[in-house]
């Protein structure tokens, strides 16, 4: 198992990290850690980064990618983390929908939607959840039926981050309605236009002052050309793709820079005359953060190296997952620590340290542990897929 990389993948980082260097600016960086790159300027960026040929290097060639391995785009997912710069180019459409039309779309698809993914000309927003069909999203309710060469879809999404924006939403829906079969063998997936007549987006603001949306949908007509794959295997395609999203969303380098604006706050702010860094205490933590944000990096490279070498991955990206969403609980606690009275600052404080940006974590670091499968779920995984344990329920 070698996790180094070639002169050719060294190289291809060289030319990106010049290239970020020279277009990743600092409201840039706001509006992704602020806005996970909804702003006109990220989205620009990520437009900017298509065009210089650093998206779908390792997609096919006839859908506008480059034909190389996954190691390149880990590369570029690390390098955008590095500089408060990892959601800018991971919508939906890049990290779950593109992966799915490779493997199971009509060509159809393939040739309508990939090289525009690739181009950051479009963009999706996810549809899985419901009120009552969160971790269990087998048991969803919204309803497709099937009217020959369209399905009447009805029901409603919620926590449907960037609907509010994206131009599609990828969309899981029931398609078999028979109480006898397991509920998830009735599930379909489908692209939709979400300027569709009948579709309803309202705002959902959380507690650090992101907008997710609840969707509605009332009597919405969606061709059946635009259903990925085949009837009722949907909930097949959403596994499919949970690996594969767990290397490219949950990536260990995106808490790089707040440890490293900790290092920087604590070496040079000053208590009682002396540096917070000369306190033990401190040091301590600040390390502890250190060993294990290595030993998360450590496990990335295991899941990537998995998936660029084509082999199966069962549990390691859900320990991935896991572990980082975690760390950055941790992470972001010790930062609380360190500035005292003045961590709960937001960036409207002309007082705030590190530009707010600790508070700001603070309050959205709660739903990594949630959002995408929450702990609680991916350990039962582990234990299952990992371990053999039986189900526990």
């Amino acid at each position: 198992m070698d996790f180094g990389y070639s002169e050719k993948e060294e190289e291809f980082r060289r030319r990106l990290c010049k290239f970020l260097d020279e277009n990743l600016t600092e409201e840039i960086a706001r509006q992704n850690w602020e806005d996970k790159g909804v702003g006109p300027e990220a989205r620009e960026f990520s437009r900017k980064l298509a065009a210089n040929g650093f998206l779908g290097m390792s997609w096919p060639k006839e859908y506008g990618g480059k034909g190389l391995s996954p190691i390149y785009d880990f590369i570029l997912l690390d390098e955008l983390g590095k500089r408060w710069g990892a959601h800018v180019p991971l919508d939906v459409g890049y990290t779950m929908v593109g992966p799915t039309i490779l493997r199971r779309g009509s060509e159809k698809l393939k040739k309508e939607f990939l090289p525009k993914i690739i181009a950051g000309e479009i963009e999706f927003c996810l549809g899985y959840t419901e009120p009552n069909a969160g971790s269990d999203l087998a048991s969803m309710k919204m309803r497709a039926e099937d009217k020959g060469d369209y399905f009447l879809i009805n029901g409603q999404k919620t926590f449907n981050t960037e609907c509010h924006y994206a131009e599609y939403h990828w969309l899981a829906a029931r398609t078999d309605f028979d109480p006898e079969k397991p509920k998830h063998k009735g599930i379909s997936l489908f692209i939709v236009d979400l300027d569709s007549p009948g579709i309803t987006v309202r705002p959902l603001i959380t507690m650090s002052g992101e907008r997710t949306n609840e969707v509605y949908y009332d009597d919405v007509k969606v061709p059946r050309e635009r259903m990925v794959g085949e009837k009722n295997k949907g909930f097949y395609y959403m596994m499919e793709a949970i690996a594969s999203e767990r290397n490219q969303v949950f990536i260990p380098m995106r808490l790089y820079p707040i440890l490293q604006e900790l290092i920087s706050y604590a070496k040079n702010t000053k208590y009682n005359g002396k540096p917070l860094a000369s306190d033990p205490v401190i040091r301590d933590k600040l390390a502890q953060a250190a060993i294990e944000l290595e030993v998360a990096c450590v496990l990335a490279d295991h899941s990537r190296w998995l998936e660029s070498n084509e082999l199966p991955m069962t549990y390691e990206p859900e320990v991935t997952k896991i572990f980082t969403s975690e760390l950055e609980q941790r992470l972001i606690d010790i930062g609380i620590q360190i500035l005292g009275l003045y961590g709960p600052l937001t960036e409207e404080s002309k007082w705030a340290p590190l530009r707010g940006r600790i508070a700001w974590y603070y309050l959205h670091s709660f739903m990594t542990t949630i959002g995408a499968g929450t702990s609680e779920i991916g350990r039962s995984v582990i234990a299952q897929r990992g371990l053999g344990l039986p189900r526990s329920y």
